[in-house]
């Protein structure tokens, strides 16, 4: 009894506790503080900020000479890439602001949209 009438006040006190199995807490729902190329192409994907696009469609992108003044990465830009193991980091912040504000699609029109 004393096992229930715990877990009872403690579910009260703290709201219904997460499980894996519920579909609602599978997902994580805060944006993190860093992406790789990788993670961040699934992050946009996911957003919906671009339908499609993949980690060497970022790297092209990065090393572009259109998007040269306007990519924040990098040294003497705005952010330093951050290094995780072989990964290079980028804040997430600015990443997302530079694909929604700056990158238009190749072909796309003026609204963003081909």
């Amino acid at each position: 009894m004393a096992c229930t009438w715990q877990t009872a006040k403690w579910a009260e006190r703290v709201g219904t506790p997460m499980n894996a199995r519920q579909e609602q807490d599978r997902e994580e729902t805060r944006l993190p503080p860093a992406v790789t190329f990788t993670s961040g192409a699934r992050l946009l994907v996911k957003l919906g900020i671009v339908p499609s696009i993949t980690r060497e469609g970022i790297r092209h992108i990065a090393t572009s000479k259109l998007y040269a003044d306007t990519w924040p990465f990098g040294i003497d830009k705005p952010y330093p890439y951050g290094e995780a193991g072989n990964a290079l980091l980028m804040a997430t912040d600015p990443f997302l602001d530079f694909f929604r504000d700056v990158y238009r699609r190749s072909g796309a029109g003026e609204d963003g949209e081909s």
